[in-house]
């Protein structure tokens, strides 16, 4: 039997990229020094803080 992980990820989200967007999320990935799903993840999390900003400035 497996671990349990505490922030168990349990659904894949999948999309086409083409090779100039590839490129640059391999890029950026290795520029933070992170896989391009954490490079996602992050991205997601700033996106979700950015839309918050602009509620509350407006």
């Amino acid at each position: 039997m497996g671990r349990k992980a505490a922030n168990a990820k349990k659904f894949i989200v999948s999309c086409r990229v083409n090779t100039e967007e590839m490129d640059l999320l391999q890029n950026l990935a290795k520029e933070s020094n992170s896989s391009i799903s954490d490079l996602l993840r992050k991205s997601l999390l700033g996106l979700q803080q950015g839309s918050k900003h602009l509620q509350m400035s407006a």
